[in-house]
Order: C-alpha cells, then structure tokens, then sequence
C-alpha cells in the first residue's frame, strides 16, 4: 500500500508542472510535445526558466538544444539523469523539443 500511496503523491506533484506545460507554448505545437516537454520543467522550470543550477531552456537555440539532446543520449555529456532521459526519445522527439523549446520566451 506503500508504494501506491507514494505513486499517488509523485503524479498528484507532477500534475502542476504538466498542466502548466499543456497551456503553455506557441499555438502551433502540437499537444504529444507539450506533455513530453512537462517532463523537462520538473528540473528546468516552468516554461523552461530554471529556478536553480539547472540551465533553462526557454530560447535556447534550436541546433544548440538538439546536439546537447543527442549527445546526452550517446552518453557524451556527463549529467546526472539526462541520459536516461533521453534514451527514451526518438530523434523526431528530440527534434520536436528543441523546436518547442528555442520558440518559448
């Protein structure tokens, strides 16, 4: 019962930050990079403005944010959880990303 309780309270303390990334963004994108992109602000900050020691991604370059994607999921950066991260994407998502993200202000 442990493990559901805490499963319940990790999404209930996403769901700021994913219905926050759902409303926000240009008009054109569409809503499968939004809620992939709900997966960045937990560490980056809302809108991709890092409140902390992590770099925002709001208004990053395009080229700059894929290659730093990429070379985080062949394991050429060393980061902490971004690898695993990025693993999971496809190279159309990652793409989708750094277009999403180099549009936000």
């Amino acid at each position: 019962m442990i493990k559901a309780t805490s499963l319940a309270i990790a999404a209930l303390a996403c769901l700021p930050s994913l219905q926050a990334a759902l409303a926000a963004g240009p008009a054109e994108t569409d809503r499968r990079v939004r809620l992939l992109a709900a997966t960045c602000i937990t560490c980056h900050g809302p809108g991709g403005q890092s409140l902390g020691a992590v770099p925002s991604l709001a208004g990053q370059d395009k080229t700059y944010l894929q290659t730093a994607m990429h070379e985080q999921k062949k394991g050429e950066r060393d980061t902490t959880v971004m690898r695993k991260y990025m693993k999971g994407f496809t190279d159309d998502e990652i793409a989708k990303l750094a277009d999403y993200f180099s549009n936000l202000k």
